[in-house]
């Protein structure tokens, strides 16, 4: 016997089950292992509330007076409001929106916490 009929002589008395297509992957990718793809299905859990953090506020509150500056220089159309006044109200605005911002931040954390230790004892 030749061994291409070996071969097919084993294939004949041991057959493999087939899988399903969606099992399967693409065509021509790699295998996944079996921890991958037990851990497929499952869906990625947050690693919870990020602490309050000042440059976080920060760079929220010139994002936001940004916006309010063009906003009020380029949109609202006030006659005669010079540029500097509109660059101090926008100051003004990144100084409350940031400072709004951390508030809602270190309160949310807090909130975040207390129910941590609740549910932990």
């Amino acid at each position: 016997m030749s061994k291409k009929e070996t071969r097919r002589a084993a294939r004949e008395a041991f057959p493999k089950a087939k899988t399903p297509p969606s099992a399967r992957g693409k065509p021509g990718s790699r295998p996944r292992s079996a921890a991958a793809s037990r851990n497929r299905g499952s869906t990625a859990r947050r690693p919870g509330q990020r602490p309050p953090s000042i440059k976080r506020a920060v760079i929220w509150g010139l994002v936001m007076a940004v916006i309010y500056f063009v906003l009020i220089q380029y949109l609202w159309k006030s006659s005669g409001t010079p540029t500097a006044t509109n660059a101090i109200v926008a100051v003004i605005g990144f100084v409350l929106f940031a400072a709004i911002v951390y508030g809602v931040d270190h309160f949310k954390y807090q909130r975040y916490l207390r129910k941590q230790k609740s549910s932990n004892k």
